[in-house]
């Protein structure tokens, strides 16, 4: 992957760059285009955004920076999302226990899920699991016709449970990161956390981001009821809905799963992609099993 001179001259003449020195690509543990930008005074961390995603990103890394949550944001436009760099490394490259990560990660959750969205013009959208999946879909031949129906009814099935669920229970919807990935976690010198990437956010019930943080994270499913129970020590008004965390959940693997077998452009990663795809798929079926749910497996469509 390389920027290309329409990139790199975008880049120079934003306005929040003077005297640029040096332009790098950062890819490692990347899924997206993210540039550290270094000039005369200062060291900028900038994303090029989803145009489908850019406002929402936007509103909310603003309002998790606004709070000192997410790195402060310097500039923004349609295209571009420029940060101050922050010196660290991902909690996934970090040698904390897997309860600290966890930990960590529910922590900055907590503190996310606190803030109220401002009412104005432009909101932050609610999570719509349809249009989610609709969006993974960037080929439109790379599957066959009867596999693409099978998948449509896997997420009308979802959908159709979540919805159900959500109106029965009356849930509240709050800011929602949707990608609490370790290697979306920034640890700086000093040990302070700071979430990033928020192109997946939205307005959706606790259960949501819960399940993805454990899904995305492949922390087994056995520890629910412990992952579950120290978010209510961080947040004591929150009540768990087992039925809403069970299909967010099964959700989650199945969404995951169709991100990474979609986004296997690059030969040199299709088999380390192929193996997430088969790790949260697997965890689909072994749910949909253990849980006696009538759901079709998934694992057919990649074994």
């Amino acid at each position: 992957m390389s920027l290309t001179s329409s990139q790199l001259n975008s880049l120079r003449s934003l306005p929040c760059f003077e005297k640029v020195v040096d332009i790098s690509l950062l890819i490692d543990g990347m899924s997206h285009t993210c540039i550290k930008v270094t000039t005369a005074l200062q060291v900028f961390f900038v994303k090029k955004l989803n145009s489908e995603t850019a406002e929402t990103e936007v509103l909310s890394s603003k309002y998790a920076a606004k709070h000192g949550l997410s790195p402060r944001i310097i500039y923004h436009d349609n295209t571009w999302l420029v940060t101050d760099y922050i010196v660290g490394i991902t909690l996934d490259k970090t040698e904390l226990s897997s309860s600290q990560c966890i930990d960590t990660g529910l922590t900055l959750m907590a503190k996310l899920h606190q803030l109220l969205p401002q009412p104005n013009a432009k909101a932050i959208p609610c999570l719509d699991t349809s249009e989610s999946v609709r969006r993974l879909f960037t080929n439109p031949n790379s599957r066959p016709s009867q596999q693409k129906l099978f998948l449509a009814d896997i997420t009308e099935t979802l959908t159709l449970k979540i919805g159900i669920e959500q109106k029965r229970s009356d849930v509240t919807n709050i800011i929602c990161h949707g990608d609490i990935n370790y290697s979306n976690i920034i640890i700086d010198e000093t040990r302070q956390s700071w979430l990033i990437d928020f192109e997946c956010s939205h307005l959706a019930p606790v259960d949501f981001d819960l399940s993805m943080f454990i899904a995305i994270n492949n922390i087994s499913p056995l520890h629910i009821d412990e992952i579950v129970n120290r978010y209510m020590s961080l947040v004591p008004s929150y009540k768990p809905n087992k039925i809403l965390l069970t299909y967010y959940l099964l959700y989650s693997y199945f969404i995951n799963g169709l991100w990474y077998l979609d986004n296997t452009n690059d030969a040199k990663i299709n088999n380390h992609l192929r193996s997430l795809a088969i790790e949260q798929w697997s965890a689909f079926d072994s749910f949909v099993v253990k849980h006696h749910l009538d759901i079709p497996k998934l694992m057919p469509l990649i074994s």
